[in-house]
C-alpha cells in the first residue's frame, strides 16, 4: 500500500503565474521586431509550461516498502529516499517542512497535510 500527498499550492506561486501572464501580454504590444517578440513569447510561455508543470504534479509517495518518493513535476527527476535513512522532520513554518537525512542531505516539501505526513512517516521509520 502507499500513500500520495500533494503539494500546497500557496500564493506565491499564483503570483508568479499572474506576472508571467502579464509579462506575456505586455510583450505582445511592445515596439520590438517581430522575432524578438515571437523568441521572448516562446522563452516565458516555455518557462511558464514547466511553472505549472512542478505546481500541479508534485507530490510525496509514501511506499509501505519503507521508501519516499518526492516527484517535482514531470520535467524534474524523481528522488527516492529510504525512509530509515531519514534523520529528522523539521516544520520551518506553516505548511512546509525540512527533511534531513543522516548524511546532512536536506529535501524542502510543502505537503498539504503536514502531520498526516510525518505520522505516515514515523509509522514506516524502524
Amino acid at each position: 500500500m502507499q500513500r500520495t500527498f500533494q503539494a500546497h499550492i500557496s500564493y506565491k506561486h499564483y503570483a508568479l503565474l499572474a506576472v508571467l501572464l502579464l509579462a506575456v501580454v505586455c510583450l505582445y504590444w511592445m515596439p520590438l521586431p517581430p522575432a524578438a517578440i515571437g523568441l521572448l513569447l516562446l522563452l516565458l510561455l516555455t518557462f511558464m509550461v514547466i511553472v505549472v508543470s512542478r505546481v500541479t504534479s508534485t507530490r510525496y509517495i509514501v511506499h509501505s516498502n519503507g521508501l519516499l518518493e518526492i516527484q517535482n513535476g514531470r520535467f524534474s527527476k524523481t528522488v527516492r529516499i529510504p525512509i530509515d535513512d531519514i534523520d529528522r522532520i523539521d516544520k520551518i513554518r506553516h505548511g512546509a517542512l525540512v527533511i534531513v537525512l543522516k548524511n546532512s542531505h536536506e529535501y524542502f516539501i510543502t505537503p498539504q497535510n503536514e502531520t498526516d505526513f510525518i505520522r505516515c512517516i514515523e509509522r514506516y521509520h524502524s
